[in-house]
């Protein structure tokens, strides 16, 4: 079924076309997939997105938003857990490499039990096609490795340890 209405994103209107698993923004068509854990899965780039009346908020970062020309009803589903997860950024140590931003890891550059030295790449990012060279806070050993290539990551996921 194809549905157009109007986006209202930080008071920008946005003319938008939903049919199927393709929405098209402005003219620009992006494929659209929800997983169940609630991630927006947008051209293949995993999102953590949350909406909150007119607030939705996607990565951390939070926009105002409204829909018009369109009735709808957001259902948001309970949270599943997981596998086993890296550990959250409050319990990293001074030597935990975190994600910039959401994004997928394409490299990594260092294993467990390797010298590193502070500043030295430890992996690559990519976000928002960009990719970001993530590097050791500190020099010291890898103590842990939570990321492979491939992995879908959020802001502040530790993906290094290095004490």
């Amino acid at each position: 079924m194809k549905r157009e209405f109007t986006l209202t994103l930080d008071d920008i209107e946005y003319p938008v076309v939903a049919e199927d698993n393709t929405i098209t923004v402005n003219g620009r068509p992006f494929t659209i997939e929800v997983t169940d854990d609630s991630a927006v899965v947008v051209d293949g780039i995993s999102y953590d997105v949350a909406l909150e009346g007119e607030t939705a908020t996607v990565g951390g970062k939070s926009y105002t938003v409204q829909v018009s020309g369109l009735a709808m009803t957001v259902i948001a589903p309970s949270p599943t857990p997981s596998g086993p997860a890296a550990p959250p950024a409050a319990d990293a140590g001074a030597g935990a490499v975190l994600a910039i931003m959401p994004g997928k890891i394409i490299r990594v550059l260092v294993e467990v039990d390797q010298r590193v030295e502070e500043g030295e790449p430890v992996c690559v990012l990519e976000a928002m096609k960009m990719e970001n060279e993530l590097h050791a806070r500190q020099s010291g050993t890898v103590q842990a490795v939570h990321v492979k290539p491939g992995d879908d990551v959020e802001k502040d996921q530790v993906l290094v340890e290095i004490e």
